[in-house]
């Protein structure tokens, strides 16, 4: 939009309440934060290049260490075998919902609190809640970028089948973008809580690794010890990877599942709870500008 064009827009906002002064539009701002928090990230060459290729590299060395022959659902397992890279494809896609919305995001949020950056913004007509679209559009490009760069990998390089129903689609989207969203609020409250740009950047690790190892990324979700399954299960990792097995997963796999079944509602509205609580936490400790 040309300044001339802002300048009308204004004026004829006065011209129809004088008494009500001119504010942004909270979306726009959102979306153009989300570009510029794009182009600020793409400059992080070293962080770019890890976040984007980190689910690519685990997919290449497990499949390496494990072969190609089909071994995940032998051993009198319920299911048909598959390809180590076909059973990691899901677990990992979901990963990177983790790793790009709770520990990347977590960490550069609690950087700029500390940073000056957000005190900088407070300042400006940015409302809090563009910010907040700014930092999740970069989660949602992060995301979506690193997981079509994994699906390439693992169709091309690795002959991993790609589903061929549009259903088995539409559900990889929906829990791809609940996923964001949740995983988004979460690194942002955790951000809000931490007490300094590293501890936060330190503390993300650890859930991080509890979970991909508890959530069937690395392992087969119902091999794991049942108390370590009830634990998983409040947690949307599990639900994410779960979700994402009933999309590459072959006909049948369901049946390895606790219950013999996806639970694809049961998955939605896990996410979606951590989804509103992460925003009511955010509301509850984000200042702006923040507080020391």
């Amino acid at each position: 939009m040309s300044s001339s064009n802002v300048t009308a827009s204004r004026s004829l906002n006065r011209a129809r309440d004088p008494d009500k002064p001119w504010r942004p539009n909270t979306f726009v701002l959102g979306c153009r934060r989300t570009v510029v928090e794009i182009v600020l990230f793409n400059r992080d060459v070293a962080s770019l290049f890890f976040i984007l290729l980190f689910p690519i590299l685990i997919m290449g060395l497990f499949s390496t260490v494990f072969g190609d022959e089909p071994t995940f659902g032998a051993e009198g397992d319920v299911v048909d075998p598959i390809t180590p890279a076909q059973y990691y494809l899901p677990g990992l896609i979901a990963l990177g919902t983790i790793l790009s919305g709770f520990q990347n995001l977590s960490g550069y949020v609690a950087a700029e609190r500390y940073n000056g950056a957000i005190k900088r913004l407070a300042g400006t007509p940015l409302p809090p809640l563009s910010y907040f679209i700014g930092k999740t559009g970069l989660t949602l490009y992060l995301i979506v970028t690193q997981t079509v760069l994994l699906l390439l990998f693992a169709g091309f390089v690795m002959d991993v089948p790609m589903p061929t129903d549009p259903q088995q689609w539409f559900t990889f989207a929906w829990v791809l973008l609940l996923s964001t969203g949740a995983w988004s609020m979460a690194g942002i409250a955790f951000a809000c809580l931490a007490k300094s740009a590293q501890s936060a950047a330190t503390l993300t690790v650890l859930p991080v690794l509890l979970l991909s190892f508890t959530s069937g990324v690395y392992f087969p979700f119902h091999r794991l010890p049942e108390w370590l399954q009830n634990i998983a299960n409040v947690t949307p990792l599990r639900w994410t990877a779960s979700g994402m097995r009933s999309v590459f997963l072959p006909e049948g796999w369901e049946m390895a599942e606790p219950g013999q079944a996806w639970h694809l509602g049961l998955s939605a509205v896990v996410i979606l709870l951590w989804l509103i609580v992460g925003l009511v936490v955010v509301r509850l400790t984000f200042k702006w500008p923040p507080q020391k």
